[in-house]
């Protein structure tokens, strides 16, 4: 745990958004995330997921796809492929979450595509169901987002700051 954080840390869900996007979520691993779950195989009653680094919150199991969004505090959808999109899944894990009282964010890392048919689709449900759409041209600010997002910096991140500086 993160001796910076003063008090509760966030249940972040990621939820990748076709196979570019599974692909990234497995890279975060390697730029420090760690204690989040990642949505690995959506299903409406058998949902899997797994933690990325050692440890994670862990979601309600056997659960579907919803309860796991549900029990979650933010959901943060990962796309890269505009065109690969699962929208479905998209509107299920957002219904889900609002019923949770979840944030909800979309991050979009160098996204591809968006301005064909099923991207520009795509675009529109994101737009209509998340709370927050952010554009980041690499995973590196996608890691940094995910950090704040459960409870803020890392101290090896900022080596040259003072705990009272990077908590400012």
């Amino acid at each position: 745990m993160n001796p910076l954080r003063r008090s509760y840390e966030a249940r972040v869900l990621v939820v990748p958004l076709g196979p570019g996007s599974a692909r990234l979520a497995e890279d975060l691993v390697t730029l420090g995330v760690e204690r989040v779950q990642v949505l690995t195989d959506p299903d409406p009653v058998a949902a899997l997921t797994r933690p990325l680094g050692e440890a994670g919150w862990q979601p309600p199991s056997p659960a579907g796809t919803g309860q796991v969004a549900e029990a979650a505090d933010m959901v943060v959808l990962v796309g890269t492929d505009l065109a690969q999109v699962p929208e479905d899944v998209v509107r299920e894990v957002c219904t889900a979450a609002r019923v949770g009282g979840d944030l909800i964010a979309a991050v979009l890392v160098a996204p591809e595509r968006w301005q064909e048919p099923a991207g520009a689709s795509a675009m529109v449900t994101l737009r209509q169901e998340v709370d927050m759409l952010v554009s980041v041209r690499s995973p590196k600010l996608l890691a940094a987002l995910l950090d704040v997002l459960r409870g803020g910096a890392r101290p090896q991140d900022y080596p040259e700051m003072t705990v009272e500086e990077v908590s400012a």
